[in-house]
């Protein structure tokens, strides 16, 4: 019977393999901070199964559709399962992985506590100054225009949740990036995603004014 420490570091190296070929704001070090935020989040809380807070963090983007055509949950269930990991604490991660993405969202809360934390996590690192960098990342990775001025800003937007259809990066803000403020699950998510949620309202501020060469004449 492995340790929950062996665990963790065998998922990790999993991960750390299934995440390679991911964009740098998909890949291995998007794992690392979501993992760090989900755990923090745990201890302000004080609530949910670290296990299964830990193990969901580290595997919510196995198979993400975006990169992969693999089947995250059957990759998820052999490998903890040829682990020895409880078949209870199995279908939880499963559950994370299969409920955590922003479309999701739309749907009532979630009620596991560890979905709620994992998922808040995963939002929150796609906030902030991490969370723009991650965007422009991603929208030059599938060849999308920073911005788009042809196209009208809509708020709320023209399409929840659909942020592989947005018009441009900055769209993206208004598509998704700027509704997860009003998202978040815990109290601590709440919490950490205020700042994060204005800093990207400034950057905006700062975007436009550098777009139309505000005071620059």
């Amino acid at each position: 019977m492995k340790s929950e420490k062996e665990i963790i570091e065998e998922v990790s190296h999993f991960v750390e393999e299934a995440v390679k070929h991911h964009d740098s704001g998909h890949g291995w070090s998007h794992i690392e901070r979501v993992r760090r935020l989900a755990l923090h989040i745990h201890e302000r809380e004080g609530r949910g199964n670290r296990e299964i807070i830990e193990l969901g963090a580290l595997m919510h983007d196995v198979g993400d559709h975006k990169f992969s055509i693999h089947a995250g949950p059957a990759e998820i269930r052999k490998l903890l399962a040829g682990l020895g990991v409880d078949a209870g604490v199995i279908e939880e991660v499963v559950l994370i992985n299969e409920e955590i993405s922003f479309s999701k969202g739309k749907r009532p809360a979630p009620e596991k506590i560890e979905l709620q934390i994992v998922q808040d996590a995963d939002r929150l690192d796609a906030m902030g100054a991490v969370g723009i960098a991650r965007a422009f990342s991603y929208g030059g990775l599938r060849g999308r225009e920073i911005y788009d001025p042809r196209e009208k800003i809509l708020n709320p937007p023209l399409l929840p949740g659909t942020s592989s259809h947005s018009a441009s990066t900055v769209h993206h803000f208004y598509d998704k990036l700027l509704m997860l403020k009003n998202l978040m699950n815990t109290p601590t998510g709440r919490e950490l995603a205020r700042e994060r949620h204005d800093f990207m309202l400034s950057y905006l501020d700062q975007f436009f004014r550098e777009w139309n060469a505000e005071g620059d004449m």
